[in-house]
């Protein structure tokens, strides 16, 4: 329109003889910077309303290699918005386990998943997402977690198998299990805490805390975990073995330091002595080699010294701590 209307000026200007071709190339010039001002002026003002009026809908696009339901897709925004700050792992400076890892896959419960989400871990950076997020956005979130870890551990969802519910033998007592739990002949307190309460004080540091161990992990993977521990060893708990250039050989738990960003320091590595209660520090100049035991700290002889009566015992106790 004000392109037209530079045009008819123009035109008329120069029948009435008025104007000059110089005078008629200023008025185009003129036009259309006024031309640019009112594009400008609309763009600005269609920006406002779009944001006072508009409400923008974000949802993750799932990756073109795979294919995922709807479900899945609305289960990664839910996770991308509530707990990537903390879950995103260590390598993308998340300080809360990295759910995506093919370990998590096994040995929880969809059930598990839910109820740690819904109702958080008291005592722990874990908040409730309970009344923050309805029971359809928590199951969505589960649904995408599962889908993450069955993709990293190589397998399809319907290769694995839903967790059995676990039928013990006989009835368990609850208090002589936590007898057992606590004594000086099984000593799983030494190095398991639950609610903050273990026998040395430091059992956090050595074993899991098994505060909520009935809540995130399922019957058969506890049961499976105490008679053959090196079956799976949470990767934090696992033990290195270092030979110094001074040739002293040293094992133990194995902890990296990290930067603020989450990158790990290549440079030094930690080991926590035989009583739990001390993290020396060794550069990696002065190690000569490393190698990863077999099997952990975890003692391997308790389906020889359990009786059956003990151990249903035992899982009675471990099973109500939830």
């Amino acid at each position: 329109m004000i392109h037209f209307t530079c045009s008819f000026i123009g035109a008329l200007c120069k029948r009435a003889g008025k104007t000059s071709e110089r005078t008629t190339s200023a008025i185009y010039t003129a036009c259309s910077i006024l031309l640019l001002f009112f594009l400008s002026m609309s763009l600005f003002s269609l920006s406002l309303v779009d944001a006072q009026e508009m409400e923008v809908d974000i949802a993750p696009a799932a990756p073109p290699e795979h294919s995922y339901d709807e479900d899945v897709i609305d289960g990664a925004f839910y996770f991308r918005l509530m707990c990537w700050n903390c879950h995103a792992g260590r390598t993308r400076g998340g300080q809360a386990p990295d759910l995506f890892k093919a370990e998590w896959l096994y040995g929880w419960t969809d059930s598990g998943i839910f109820q740690t989400v819904f109702n958080g871990l008291p005592g722990t950076e874990m908040q409730k997402f309970g009344g923050k997020l309805s029971d359809e956005a928590i199951n969505m979130i589960v649904g995408y977690l599962r889908t993450e870890q069955a993709k990293a551990a190589g397998v399809s969802l319907e290769e694995i198998k839903q967790s059995e519910e676990w039928t013990p033998y006989m009835e368990g007592d609850v208090k002589a299990g936590e007898a057992i739990f606590y004594s000086d002949g099984y000593a799983c307190g030494k190095c398991h805490a639950v609610h903050g309460r273990d026998a040395t004080g430091t059992g956090h540091e050595i074993g899991p805390d098994l505060t909520y161990i009935a809540r995130t992990r399922a019957p058969h993977f506890i049961v499976e975990s105490i008679l053959n521990p090196r079956v799976y060893i949470a990767p934090e708990y696992e033990m290195l073995t270092i030979l110094t250039i001074d040739g002293e050989e040293i094992t133990g738990k194995k902890r990296y330091l990290y930067d603020h960003r989450g990158r790990e320091n290549p440079d030094v590595v930690q080991i926590l002595d035989e009583s739990g209660k001390l993290w020396t520090t060794y550069y990696k100049k002065d190690i000569r080699a490393t190698s990863v035991p077999q099997a952990g700290v975890m003692p391997e002889n308790f389906a020889d010294i359990l009786s059956v009566k003990q151990m249903e015992d035992l899982m009675a106790y471990l099973l109500t701590l939830k």
